[in-house]
């Protein structure tokens, strides 16, 4: 009896915690901070939550740019001379900028989860959606069920921005093993 009353508390408490820190993550102004992972995926580390009253951190929620797949952040590229540059790095430090800017804000849509546990989201710095901007720069690529960033590749490839302005392998072929 005594075990299952600890149980179900248990149950309660991270539904709870799981809503509290849903409510909170939600809303940008109660956001500690962002936590940059690669080109395209990130998580937003919430000030508070249930789990604050008992001393303990709050669960990070875990985003990815929905549409757009970024190169891989130990990724490397070929700039037109053959010269190797580290396009991973670049993607990640970019994602970094947009996201550390006083105005980011994200619509994060909680019904699309990917096999890694992130959310999707259409996220905005300046007033520009991120993920349109990371491909309009060649540093990510139209990805997914929605294509809407397939006009901005093309374009970034007609004007050899980031990765088009030399050799890569595409991030969903490098995570399979492709080497460049």
């Amino acid at each position: 009896m005594r075990a299952r009353a600890v149980a179900i508390l248990a149950v309660a408490a991270v539904v709870l915690s799981w809503g509290t820190a849903r409510a909170v993550l939600g809303n940008p102004s109660t956001v500690n901070r962002y936590a940059i992972i690669d080109g395209d995926t990130f998580a937003l580390l919430a000030k508070r939550c249930f789990w604050t009253l008992l001393k303990l951190g709050c669960p990070a929620q875990r985003l990815r740019l929905e549409g757009a797949d970024a190169f891989e952040s130990a990724q490397t590229c070929r700039d037109a001379s053959g010269a190797v540059w580290p396009c991973g790095a670049v993607a990640t430090e970019r994602l970094r900028q947009l996201v550390n800017r006083p105005d980011f804000t994200c619509n994060i849509d909680p019904e699309f989860i990917d096999r890694h546990a992130r959310e999707f989201a259409v996220c905005y710095a300046d007033g520009q959606d991120v993920g349109a901007t990371m491909v309009r720069e060649g540093l990510a690529f139209a990805f997914g069920r929605d294509t809407q960033y397939l006009p901005l590749e093309n374009q970034a490839k007609e004007a050899k921005r980031g990765g088009w302005a030399g050799q890569f392998v595409r991030p969903q072929y490098f995570r399979q093993g492709a080497i460049e």
